[in-house]
């Protein structure tokens, strides 16, 4: 017997206004209905969430200065 594939679509409202703890929590909080979504789960516990918001902005924002220090070395904009 031939196993039939559904799909959901989601789609996302994303804040552009508003404070960073505001757009932590509103991501936090989706992507926690995804993970429930798509694992049947139930997550309550938004700590190890935030964490990895903190830790990826983090992460792009090192990444960001040390393109912009390349670029410095590298002679700046043309």
């Amino acid at each position: 017997m031939e196993k039939i594939n559904r799909l959901t679509a989601i789609t996302f409202k994303v804040p552009l206004d508003g404070g960073h703890n505001y757009k932590v929590n509103e991501c936090a909080e989706q992507i926690a209905q995804l993970l429930d979504l798509y694992f049947d789960t139930s997550v309550e516990d938004m700590d190890r969430i935030n964490k990895l918001i903190d830790e990826e902005i983090v992460a792009s924002m090192r990444r960001e200065v040390r393109m912009n220090e390349l670029n410095d070395i590298n002679g700046g904009s043309k």
